[in-house]
């Protein structure tokens, strides 16, 4: 997969999203953050695709997948994290696709560490070919590592291959890897203007409150970003099957690449009150002309018990 600002979300949204199907990171990863076992919140998310096989129409599949969002936050610092996948036993051509976010962010420093799986397909014609080769017994993954003090970022991708297809319920086996694999990737700086996000999830969360006219730019990869809320449509109580959520905006989104201008949309409903203030409950995302993925909340289920503690 290209390593583009529309593939931020995916799996990044999720609440982002998440997709960026791309992370953000730099630095040697290490395992997940001790702070979702002291009192960060966990939301817990199912995923539905739509693939197109044919320009005419859309084949819908429910449940294909599991994303889990945590975030705490305290004055002076934040930590954010997101761990979203497919499920290859569920998701359409048993398609394999995850990654992990986290991001921690204390005064002007900020770590942030992040994999993914590899994966470059512009077609389905090319989604499948990958999944043959990857039974074949390639199974790559993208590391992403990134620090930043304020004034400037610094990060690096390099590339680790697994020796088994491992998915999101995998995720303490391949940070293990990442951990062995070298950090020769190459080498990014950027200098931060004002105001910049050191991560693609700490922008997603203030600009949820912050004016529409007021774009915030945050920096990936060694680009910067420009993330805007273009529309926002109040909801004075939004019920997802039988459970009410109270107040909430659904509302579209544009990130514009400062690099080269590219621009990617996605959609997000958020609640405005109570429990739920800020926190995603519905994350629509197409992150491929014949893909599109959309992540909705529910905290009934416990994923934690479904990967062997990776979440505890």
């Amino acid at each position: 997969m290209a390593m583009t600002g529309n593939r931020v979300l995916l799996v990044a949204v999720a609440a982002a999203l998440a997709v960026h199907y791309d992370l953000s990171a730099d630095r040697v990863v290490a395992a997940p953050s001790s702070s979702v076992r002291s009192g960060a919140e966990r939301h817990h998310y199912t995923i539905a695709a739509r693939v197109r096989p044919l320009v005419v129409f859309w084949i819908s599949r429910a449940g294909v997948g599991d994303a889990v969002v945590t975030r705490r936050r305290a004055p002076g610092e934040a930590h954010y994290s997101l761990l979203i996948g497919s499920d290859p036993n569920r998701a359409p051509l048993h398609i394999n696709r995850w990654g992990y976010i986290e991001e921690e962010i204390h005064g002007a420093e900020a770590r942030l560490l992040g994999l993914m799986t590899e994966s470059d397909e512009e077609s389905i014609e090319q989604a499948e070919a990958n999944v043959r080769r990857q039974s074949g017994g390639r199974h790559p993954f993208k590391v992403i590592q990134a620090t930043a003090d304020g004034e400037q970022a610094r990060s690096r991708v390099t590339s680790i291959a697994a020796p088994e297809d491992y998915t999101f319920r995998h995720l303490q086996i391949v940070l293990g890897l990442a951990r062995r694999e070298s950090s020769d990737g190459q080498l990014r700086v950027v200098r931060l203007p004002p105001g910049a996000r050191p991560g693609f999830l700490a922008a997603l969360a203030d600009v949820m409150h912050a004016p529409a006219a007021n774009p915030i730019t945050y920096v990936y990869y060694g680009r910067l970003y420009e993330l805007r809320r273009t529309r926002a449509e109040a909801i004075a109580n939004l019920r997802i099957a039988e459970k009410s959520y109270g107040p909430a905006v659904a509302a579209d989104f544009l990130i514009t690449s400062a690099h080269d201008g590219e621009r990617t949309r996605f959609s997000m409903t958020y609640g405005t009150q109570g429990a739920y203030t800020e926190i995603p409950l519905r994350v629509m995302y197409q992150p491929r002309w014949w893909m599109q993925v959309e992540l909705t909340i529910d905290d009934t289920a416990d994923l934690a018990a479904q990967t062997d503690g990776v979440l505890q």
